[in-house]
């Protein structure tokens, strides 16, 4: 897996458990984002990676900061 992908991913893993921790759904991030519920899904599974701005758009509707959803830089600071 390229690093590309690795790091789609684990963005779509910690997206999707901060859906979890806010009983958000798929449905309601495809609204969000302007896209299909199966296109939102897609982003969730990794398979086609957030843009910055959804990135930033989801941190914001979740009220958590953009940092949550990349691991990496949490554990560096």
């Amino acid at each position: 897996m390229s690093y590309r992908n690795a790091t789609a991913r684990q963005v779509a893993d910690e997206v999707r458990a901060a859906l979890a921790r806010n009983r958000k759904r798929q449905r309601e991030l495809g609204a969000l984002l302007g896209v299909s519920q199966q296109a939102a899904g897609r982003r969730l599974s990794g398979d086609q990676p957030f843009t910055v701005a959804e990135v930033s758009a989801v941190a914001d509707w979740l009220d958590v900061p953009v940092a949550s959803f990349f691991p990496e830089s949490r554990e560096a600071s």
